[in-house]
């Protein structure tokens, strides 16, 4: 008599030993397939002139940022405005946000920020480097409402801006921005 167990094994041992030996196997006649190594890429290295630029843009991408967090949260603090904004621009957009909730606004969504150029413009008057950057700042994707939930934005939502950069306290800031018209 045969034990089920003992035959349900030896059959198994008997399919595998095929694909076993297929595993383990030396490969035929063939060459083996040599494979390339994948080269390494590396991010283009800017010179200290086009760091500044890049720099530059990104401010002004992180002052809109700010904004938007702000406007769409009226218990934020007004003073993260300082962490990008100076001067003119500091002085502007704290005025519309206490705007805004004076009027009991409220903001939802994000702009977009499409930059269009971005040059140096000398140093401002107190001797400190700048930069102008120009872009194209998309609102139609944010929304501003009252306490009764109605958007009280209209249309155009694209305006272009020249925003001064400058370098205060070891930090880039936009110090002056100016709306050039629709984009």
């Amino acid at each position: 008599m045969v034990n089920k167990n003992t035959l349900g094994r030896a059959l198994l041992a008997l399919a595998l030993a095929p694909v076993m030996a297929a595993c383990t196997a030396a490969p035929a006649s063939s060459p083996s397939a040599s494979v390339a190594p994948t080269p390494t890429q590396t991010a283009p290295t800017l010179s200290p002139a086009e760091q500044d630029l890049a720099n530059a843009k990104q401010a002004v991408t992180n002052l809109w940022s700010v904004v938007d967090r702000l406007t769409n949260d009226p218990q934020a603090s007004l003073q993260d405005l300082d962490t990008v904004a100076s001067g003119e621009a500091l002085e502007f957009f704290r005025k519309n946000l206490t705007g805004y909730r004076l009027e009991q606004l409220t903001g939802s969504g994000s702009s977009v920020v499409e930059l269009q150029s971005a040059q140096p413009s000398g140093n401002d008057s107190q001797g400190l480097p700048t930069w102008t950057v120009t872009a194209c700042v998309d609102t139609s994707d944010t929304k501003l409402v009252d306490t009764s939930g109605k958007n009280v934005t209209a249309p155009p939502y694209r305006f272009q801006h020249r925003s001064v950069v400058v370098e205060r306290s070891g930090a880039l800031r936009v110090d002056q921005d100016e709306v050039l018209g629709t984009c």
